[in-house]
């Protein structure tokens, strides 16, 4: 119940604050997040500290960082435009990536080590990073406010995507960032590719850990499922740059997306903790790093955040959808044909990345520099 709580404040509070990093200092949103998450957590500590911890307290505790999630979470991904030049970007993303990949790896061995001190150590612990994030963002140089960044050049030298829909905006509309997607539907084709991919990868280890529970297997094996995985997203991090140095953007992004597809292929056949863990290192996703930096740079910086909230709010949602269904398809249909049918899906991803001219027309990363936001 407390997770369901927390995943609907978190997307209860994406869009407005989408709406806020377009109007707000960006530099300014991310002290006021670090802010609040500190003291929101040092007052879980005091609670746990003082044995004051209720249901109340922490149904209290879920909402308001689900909310706090959803408004600013988007915030540092935004901001990477402005801070590194195009043809960085994808190593940038990349680097996001490898720390994600060592939180999934690493956090929940610390936190039980950490928990088994104290149940307030690892809150306060949290606490103090969010104090730290608060005090070194300003030492950051790079002007981080939403400005249109509209380039004043020519029209004749401007390079229109084929398949844009003609259309006037509102830059202070909180539904703009809907707007933007019924304008462009390359970027549509791009997005959607990424919400399959990240609704498939969720469906399949949902599946995988449920069906390894139903098994009876101990909890530390079921573990070494999320591990791989964790494995999976690092390995992938350090495949970007090799494949972007050889491939364009898009090809990348295929190539990652037929390496996936091998792995979900496999899963099916096998229900053995060890090969199933084996088979999520094996899907590695270094098409993250080219998506995200392909999307932060077709999108205008005052648009930025409405847009990707919107992104968000679809990903949060499929995600949940995702979880739930995997257990229906799992009771009904059984572990084979259920992590079968996930393949397929993945199978069908493919081919959409294959047959998407906005995946197709991503371009080596040397030439992100010279990409103009889409309009």
């Amino acid at each position: 119940m407390v997770g369901t709580v927390f995943a609907l404040c978190e997307g209860l509070g994406t869009l407005p604050g989408g709406h806020l990093s377009d109007r707000i200092d960006r530099k300014k949103l991310m002290i006021v997040f670090g802010l609040i998450s500190a003291a929101t957590l040092c007052v879980m500590t005091l609670a746990l500290v003082a044995k004051m911890m209720s249901a109340p307290l922490l149904f209290l505790f879920a909402i308001v960082r689900g909310l706090t999630s959803g408004v600013f979470s988007n915030v540092s991904n935004i901001i990477l435009p402005q801070i590194v030049t195009g043809n960085q970007l994808v190593q940038a993303y990349s680097a996001n990536e490898s720390r994600d990949a060592c939180i999934q790896l690493f956090s929940k061995p610390l936190s039980g080590f950490l928990y088994g001190l104290g149940p307030e150590i690892p809150f306060l612990i949290s606490a103090v990073l969010y104090a730290l994030m608060s005090v070194a963002t300003p030492l950051i140089r790079s002007d981080l406010r939403p400005k249109n960044d509209a380039s004043p050049s020519d029209d004749s030298t401007k390079k229109t995507p084929r398949n844009h829909i003609g259309g006037s905006s509102s830059h202070s509309s909180l539904i703009e960032g809907f707007a933007w997607y019924t304008r462009w539907p390359q970027a549509v084709s791009v997005f959607s590719s990424v919400l399959l991919l990240n609704c498939v990868l969720t469906l399949m280890v949902s599946i995988v850990i449920l069906n390894q529970q139903m098994l009876n297997i101990p909890g530390w094996q079921i573990g070494l499922i999320s591990t791989g995985s964790g494995v999976g997203l690092l390995s992938g991090s350090f495949l970007t740059t090799p494949l972007a140095n050889r491939l364009t953007g898009g090809r990348t992004v295929q190539v990652s997306f037929i390496i996936i597809m091998v792995g979900c292929a496999l899963q099916p056949f096998t229900q053995n903790t060890y090969l199933l863990a084996g088979c999520m290192a094996l899907m590695v996703v270094p098409a993250n790093s080219v998506l995200g930096a392909y999307a932060s740079l077709i999108i205008p910086n005052d648009l930025r955040g409405r847009v990707f909230s919107v992104f968000s709010l679809f990903n949060i949602t499929l995600a949940s959808l995702a979880s739930g269904i995997a257990g229906i398809m799992l009771s009904s249909l059984g572990y084979m044909i259920a992590a079968a049918t996930t393949a397929a899906i993945m199978t069908g991803t493919v081919l959409l990345a294959f047959m998407s001219n906005g995946i197709r027309e991503i371009p080596d990363k040397a030439a992100f520099s010279n990409l103009e936001p889409w309009r």
